[in-house]
């Protein structure tokens, strides 16, 4: 009995690996897009959402993130965006930002094991957003667009591009 339940449980963890394995190998790049292009969709996602919700002192910067691990193509865009939060109901604000992108196009995006904010997809971007836990002055935006960069990423130098002209 007990043999039988340790081979079970070979056969089930070595199943396992081998279809996270497969999982992993399954990301691709289809139809890829140069950095340029990667970037300038992501850009262009986050000046839409500035001016559509109106948000005020905006910062950011994007960088180039693996799909796959932590270095290994393909790629895709992650920009990181902060913004000052009204003083009052900041719960409320995030709602009508919400609701601006969802009326200029944007829907809900499944949450996976998300509990806090808001995420929703638009144009291949994916925006998640919810109050700075650190600063309840601030909010923060992080938009990822599609994995379909090809280009290797692994030596970026620098790594971080600053975004000047959000608002």
């Amino acid at each position: 009995m007990v043999v039988v339940a340790l081979l079970t449980s070979l056969v089930l963890g070595t199943a396992f690996l081998v279809i996270n394995n497969r999982a992993a190998d399954a990301v691709s790049v289809r139809d890829g897009l140069t950095d340029a292009q990667a970037s300038a969709a992501v850009v262009q996602s986050a000046k839409q959402i500035v001016n559509v919700a109106q948000l005020r002192e905006v910062t950011g910067g994007y960088a180039f993130v693996s799909c796959r691990n932590e270095s290994e193509p393909p790629y895709q865009v992650a920009l990181y965006m902060n913004f000052r939060l009204p003083h009052g109901d900041s719960i409320k604000y995030l709602r009508d930002v919400a609701a601006a992108m969802t009326a200029n196009g944007w829907s809900n995006a499944p949450a996976l094991a998300e509990h806090f904010g808001y995420k929703l997809t638009g144009s291949g971007v994916t925006s998640t957003f919810y109050r700075n836990p650190n600063d309840a002055n601030f909010g923060n935006m992080r938009l990822y667009g599609e994995c379909r960069v090809a280009a290797d990423h692994r030596h970026d130098d620098p790594v971080w591009t600053e975004v000047t002209q959000l608002g």
